[in-house]
């Protein structure tokens, strides 16, 4: 179910019909309606991404043997990617060449949530998750080969990894903490669980409590998690730019489908840029420090559609919603 957010005061509320950059932002923030019917096609998206069962990258095309297709990353000039049957079975992590071979790095369950580190030389997945006990294991993004595995207390979830660290958040006990897993020595980030992160934008994002219970989100520096630089009860952080400037905001409690509402905040204070709605969306990624990717889906079509502020194209064609 998706839950409305907060109303915001003084909004305006902006159909978008075409790619138009006359669509002028507002003095404040506009709501920007997105229709992937309506709206007029752009320019493709930038860098690789996946077209149904086909990883592409600028004039390179990979079509893969499974019918459901997913990118998790880039590792050199390989790409990472998670595959499975249609209904969801069977799921294994390649890393796929650009000749079209590829190795198995990775079987099971544990693949839906594995993370590639962003410099593309691992691969962390948790294997087993409870209350109380977290496995987490480090792989040879070339190879698959188990780098370091590691029984932690608490439910623990991987945020994000880069050159031999990884970002964990975690519940009872609450903390955010880093996790050299070449030395295999951990540090303290703050007493809160951690939801999301991204260590090149030094941002990281935590929860000063259990959502459901009005706990509510902070969003600070990795590197200086004491300063506050925005807080939420209402909202939660989505994703970062890759300068860590904007972040993508959802409702707190967002999930079912998917939601149905998206945010453009400043990172420094949250002031809001932008809010767009839709039926529902899917992922929601930034493809440049001020352009968003959403996946938009409508009464009956769906595409990617690209986003600065309020001046909208899509960047992908038009397919059917889809059904779950």
């Amino acid at each position: 179910m998706n839950l409305p957010l907060a109303p915001a005061t003084a909004l305006l509320t902006l159909a978008v019909v075409c790619a138009s950059p006359a669509v002028a932002a507002a003095p404040d923030a506009p709501t920007v309606e997105l229709k992937p019917g309506s709206i007029e096609r752009g320019d493709d998206i930038a860098g690789p991404h996946v077209e149904g069962r086909t990883v592409v990258d600028g004039s390179l095309r990979i079509t893969l043997g499974w019918p459901d297709v997913s990118l998790l990353g880039t590792s050199g000039k390989a790409y990472v990617v998670l595959v499975s049957e249609e209904d969801g079975s069977g799921p294994k992590v390649l890393r796929v060449r650009p000749d079209d071979s590829y190795r198995v790095l990775a079987r099971g369950r544990s693949t839906w949530d594995m993370v590639v580190s962003d410099d593309g030389d691992h691969l962390l997945s948790v294997p087993s998750v409870s209350a109380d006990r977290t496995v987490v294991r480090v792989f040879d993004a070339r190879t698959g080969d188990l780098v370091r595995e590691r029984t932690f207390p608490g439910s623990v979830s991987v945020l994000d990894a880069h050159d031999g660290r990884a970002v964990l958040g975690s519940w009872g006990p609450d903390r955010t903490f880093w996790w050299d897993f070449v030395a295999d020595s951990t540090r303290r980030i703050s007493n809160r669980p951690g939801y999301a992160a991204d260590i090149a934008a030094d941002r990281v994002a935590s929860y000063t409590g259990d959502p459901y219970l009005d706990g509510c989100s902070v969003l600070t520096r990795l590197n200086r998690p004491a300063g506050v630089l925005w807080r939420s009860c209402g909202e939660r952080v989505h994703a970062f730019t890759e300068d860590g400037r904007r972040i993508a905001t959802v409702h707190i409690l967002s999930d079912g489908l998917g939601p149905d509402v998206v945010n453009v905040r400043r990172a420094h204070h949250g002031a809001l840029l932008v809010r767009y709605t839709a039926e529902w969306f899917g992922d929601v990624r930034w493809e440049s420090d001020t352009a968003l990717l959403l996946d938009t889906n409508g009464r009956t079509k769906a595409a990617t559609v690209r986003c600065d502020v309020a001046s909208c194209e899509r960047a992908s064609d038009l397919k059917p919603v889809p059904q779950y």
